[in-house]
């Protein structure tokens, strides 16, 4: 005990001198056990400023969030979320190498996180979150309040613009969500997440920075769903024809820190910082996406210094780029659910037996000893804390249970399945899909594994609403408890397990309307315990994420997975 109190009082004083960054300071905190909120009061009792939290803006005002019941909060802060810290390096040029390219760069039709990586630049998120607490705070939207069940007042912050120079305003907040729930996009992800979880009726013009929406029913996760939703410019996104449509998937105009410069496709997306920004100016001025599928490349860019952040570092090779003269890891267990998904329309899969023996069928142990250099654990549900079930675990290894359970199903020896995956999207991917391939083998089934690459896996296949009966695939990463249980849902775009069940339906309609935080998660933990007995999925793991950064480079990864550099050094 005595020597955890001398290790704070060494902290405090370290912090207090300003010896480190503010981010090794909170390391060392958290290593401690204490939290970033705990540790600013206790730096600030000692008479240092609340320095270390990375909650505020620029300006010093106050920040709370928001509750419903008609309180409101005071002030936003700009930037997308305090992903960074301290006085590193901080070039005027960050190259960022993801794995895959862009499909588009319509707010609405984007589906996969390297595409909101590029966004979350160029777009304003209505509201966004905190990476320490991944509690919702105000952006482009100051403050919020709830008029009645069923309608939210917003104000948006004054002065702000598009990149056309087209004023940010009530107009465009509401055009952002009539496009969305009443244009010609169709049912993407982000569509329902407004139509269907926020059951989006109506929006009306208060004043010209205030408007109210009208909901069908009381939705709690307003304020966090609108942490992934885009403000756009009417002017631009008009869906009048298809080319109009085709040129904003590949010309954004956003009212985000950085503006489009140019999009060769497969080769680079080049960012240079919007100098009428509304809030603080990037320090980094100049930001460049690559996509390279192979990690090996990647890897080599970091160590040459041709790329500043790198993504999906597998485990086995964060001990090398630690140890570089110029790199390191940083990691987070993230948000993102990795799962093989079951076409629970297809025998012999229509049985949750099958399904269950599936689940009995993964060695993740020697999976994660074999890839993952021992990094994560198996996962028990889809949900993410705070939210997860607390009793639920996960499926234990026993292959023989799982034979059993195909013998009682009628599932002859042998049976001959096709199994999708994608290479390069998420951490050894192709690897551990061919690991789980022979688990399946191993109690029976014969296993055709196909594996595309992800502009095939993510362009053509998940879009035809037709992989195979088994599909390998990741999903993330909010933290409301309630998208993530709504990914089985029968109205959900992209479930492709097409699995029906009559009372998961009925209960998750009632979780959807009702507002008291304990029932919620008593709702959500049925719910978990329904989709825990019909296994629509094989649940693999949330995933670790590992990225490799340049080590002056003073940028950390978040558990929402966004990568955002327009507030380092801010």
């Amino acid at each position: 005990m005595q020597k955890g109190s001398e290790e704070l009082r060494q902290l405090l004083a370290d912090a207090l001198a300003g010896k480190q960054s503010r981010r090794e300071i909170l390391r060392r905190a958290a290593a401690m056990g204490i939290s970033a909120p705990v540790f600013g009061a206790l730096l600030a009792a000692c008479g240092g400023g609340d320095d270390t939290s990375d909650s505020g803006g620029s300006g010093g005002g106050s920040q709370t969030t928001p509750s419903t019941g008609g309180d409101t909060t005071p002030t936003a802060s700009s930037g997308d979320g305090g992903s960074s810290g301290g006085d590193g390096d901080i070039p005027e040029e960050v190259v960022i190498m993801q794995g895959v390219d862009a499909n588009t760069l319509d707010p609405l039709l984007r589906n996969a996180t390297p595409e909101f990586n590029i966004n979350v630049h160029v777009f304003d998120m209505f509201t966004k979150r905190n990476p320490q607490t991944l509690e919702v705070e105000p952006h482009i939207v100051t403050e919020w309040k709830t008029i009645d069940d069923l309608t939210w007042e917003f104000k948006l912050v004054e002065g702000a613009t598009f990149h056309n120079g087209d004023p940010v305003n009530a107009d465009a907040a509401i055009y952002s969500f009539e496009r969305c729930a009443k244009g010609k996009i169709g049912e993407q992800p982000v569509v329902q997440t407004i139509t269907r979880l926020i059951g989006y009726e109506s929006a009306e013009k208060i004043d010209d920075y205030t408007f109210r929406v009208k909901t069908s029913k009381p939705a709690a996760i307003f304020p966090d769903l609108l942490t992934s939703f885009e403000i756009i410019p009417p002017s631009v996104y008009t869906d009048a024809d298809a080319d109009t449509i085709a040129k904003v998937q590949r010309e954004p105009v956003g009212s985000g820190p950085y503006k489009l410069v140019e999009w060769v496709k497969d080769d680079h997306i080049t960012l240079e910082a919007y100098e009428n920004y509304w809030g603080p100016k990037p320090k980094v001025k100049r930001v460049i996406f690559r996509p390279v599928p192979e990690l090996s490349s990647r890897v080599v860019a970091l160590q040459n210094g041709e790329a500043n952040i790198i993504v999906n570092v597998a485990p086995d090779l964060v001990p090398q780029l630690d140890a570089g003269e110029n790199t390191r890891v940083s990691q987070v267990t993230g948000g993102r659910i990795i799962f093989i998904g079951i076409r629970c329309d297809k025998p012999p899969f229509d049985d949750k037996r099958v399904r269950q023996a599936l689940n009995y069928a993964v060695d993740f142990d020697s999976i994660r000893t074999a890839l993952l250099n021992g990094a994560g654990e198996r996962a028990a549900t889809i949900v993410n804390p705070p939210h997860q079930h607390p009793d639920l675990k996960p499926y234990p290894y026993d292959p023989e249970r799982a034979r059993a359970l195909l013998q009682e199903a009628g599932v002859p020896e042998g049976f001959e399945v096709t199994m999708d995956a994608p290479n390069g999207r998420y951490i050894k991917d192709a690897e551990m899909a061919q690991a789980i391939a022979q688990n399946f083998q191993d109690i029976g089934l014969n296993v055709n594994l196909r594996v595309l690459e992800w502009s095939v896996y993510a362009g053509e296949l998940l879009p035809s609403g037709n992989p195979d009966p088994l599909f390998f695939l990741g999903l993330g990463a909010p933290f409301s408890g309630e998208q993530e249980i709504f990914y089985v849902h029968p109205d959900y775009s992209l479930n492709f397990t097409y699995w029906q069940h009559d009372e998961f339906v009925a209960k998750f309609a009632e979780l959807s309307q009702t507002i008291d935080s304990d029932k919620r998660q008593q709702l959500m933990n049925e719910l978990q315990e329904i989709i825990y007995d019909e296994c629509p999925w094989v649940p693999l793991w949330h995933q670790v994420d590992f990225y490799g950064v340049t080590k002056t480079f003073p940028w950390e990864a978040r558990p929402d997975e966004r990568i955002f550099v327009g507030d380092v050094g801010i």
